[in-house]
């Protein structure tokens, strides 16, 4: 069956984030049935994520830390500085899909990174490091550590009821697309009802989006 032409999902090109998770749900799938059920799928788009992000933070330590020869809680801040900043921007965009504004989740997320920083970096690593572990050794222990519990911070903290649940066969969308989406379906929805409705109730058929406060 040939898709019809005025779909637009059928012509429009796929995101980068259509694409993420895309493989995102394929790696879930292909759990185990009782793992499957414990590990959720942002899960596994997080800890792709974050692995690639380690890297950065590895390359950027080794060569501050190496060729730069600069003290090893200065080269751990430098790497981790940007893998944090890297690791949210593309969480938020490819895994969690949050339309929330930036402003509040920064907030949270600094502080899911002050306990990352204070507690299992420089805690964990640098005392690691200070016992006699070799540097990149104890900085892969405390970056496990990190992992879990930046998972759960983004999770449970950053991320908290602002990300969109995406639907099985759904594609993620730009939020202008997804809205007039949104829009079109609940306009044929009030005009279906809107014989039997009244003003109020054909408004909120309308905008069910919209939150209303009402005296």
């Amino acid at each position: 069956m040939q898709p019809s032409a005025s779909d637009p999902s059928a012509t429009a090109p796929r995101s980068a984030a259509d694409r993420f998770l895309a493989i995102r749900q394929e790696l879930w799938r292909r759990l185990p049935g009782r793992l499957g059920r414990l590990i959720p799928p942002d899960f596994i788009g997080y800890a792709i994520l974050n692995l690639f992000t380690f890297f950065v933070d590895m390359a950027i330590l080794t060569v501050v830390f190496r060729a730069a020869r600069a003290p090893y809680p200065i080269a751990t801040t430098v790497g981790y500085g940007t893998a944090l900043v890297l690791a949210y921007l593309l969480n938020r965009w490819l895994n969690f899909h949050s339309r929330a504004p930036v402003g509040p989740q920064t907030v949270r997320y600094a502080f899911v990174v002050l306990v990352n920083y204070f507690v299992l970096l420089q805690g964990v690593g640098t005392g690691l490091e200070m016992l006699g572990v070799q540097f990149q050794l104890s900085r892969l222990i405390a970056a496990c550590c990190e992992g879990l519990w930046t998972y759960v911070g983004m999770r449970w903290i950053v991320f908290r009821g602002d990300t969109r649940p995406v639907r099985a066969g759904e594609t993620v969308g730009s939020p202008r697309r997804r809205t007039a989406r949104d829009g079109e379906r609940a306009r044929r929805r009030a005009t279906a009802a809107g014989a039997g409705n009244g003003p109020d109730e054909a408004r909120d058929e309308a905008e069910p989006d919209a939150v209303r406060v009402r005296s």
